[in-house]
C-alpha cells in the first residue's frame, strides 16, 4: 500500500538531470516516508515486509544507495521493482569526460613521477656510456632521443617550456 498522500514529485531532494531516476525506484515502493532530505524510509519489496526495513538514500551526485535491515541484496530488492543496479547511479556526461583538465586531473602524480624517472635513467645511462668512452648504438641513440622528447613533452604539459 503507497503511503497516502506522498508526493514523489517533492520528494526528490537533489535529483539532476543526469542523476539516478529516484522517482521511478519510490513510486514501486510501499509505505514510503521522507527520513530526512533525501533520505526515505519504505518496506522492502523483496521480502515480505510489513513495517520500513529498506533505507533509501540520493547522494549529492545523484547516486541512489539502497540497504534492506533484513539483509535482503540490493539486486533483489531492484529486481522486485523491475529495475537493474546500473539504475541507481547518474547517467555519464561523456563530453564532461573529454573536456581538457589541469594536469594533476589528468594523471596520479606518482605514475607520473615513476615515468619521468625511467626516462631519465635511459639519459642517464647513455650519459654514462658516453663519460666512458662507448659510442652508442643507433638503436640506443634512437631511444636516448625517445627519452628525451618524452621529457619535453612532460615538461611542456605542466608549463615548463624547454
Amino acid at each position: 500500500m503507497r503511503a497516502p498522500g506522498f508526493d514523489y514529485n517533492r520528494a526528490q531532494g537533489n535529483t539532476s538531470a543526469l542523476g539516478a531516476d529516484i522517482h521511478r525506484l519510490l513510486s514501486n515502493l510501499d509505505k514510503v516516508k521522507i527520513n530526512g532530505t533525501g533520505r526515505w524510509l519504505a518496506c522492502c519489496p523483496a521480502h515480505n515486509d510489513r513495517s520500513p526495513s529498506l533505507a533509501i538514500r540520493e547522494t549529492e551526485d545523484g547516486t541512489i544507495l539502497v540497504k534492506c535491515f533484513v539483509g535482503c541484496p540490493t539486486v533483489n530488492v531492484l529486481s522486485a521493482v523491475g529495475m537493474a543496479m546500473h539504475e541507481l547511479f547518474p547517467r555519464r556526461n561523456n563530453a564532461a569526460f573529454r573536456t581538457s583538465k589541469r594536469p594533476g586531473e589528468r594523471w596520479v602524480p606518482r605514475d607520473v613521477l615513476a615515468a619521468v624517472a625511467r626516462e631519465a635513467l635511459v639519459v642517464m645511462l647513455a650519459a654514462e656510456a658516453v663519460r666512458t668512452g662507448q659510442v652508442l648504438a643507433p638503436a640506443d641513440e634512437e631511444r636516448l632521443a625517445k627519452a628525451a622528447g618524452r621529457l619535453r613533452g612532460a615538461a611542456n604539459e605542466v608549463g615548463c617550456h624547454v
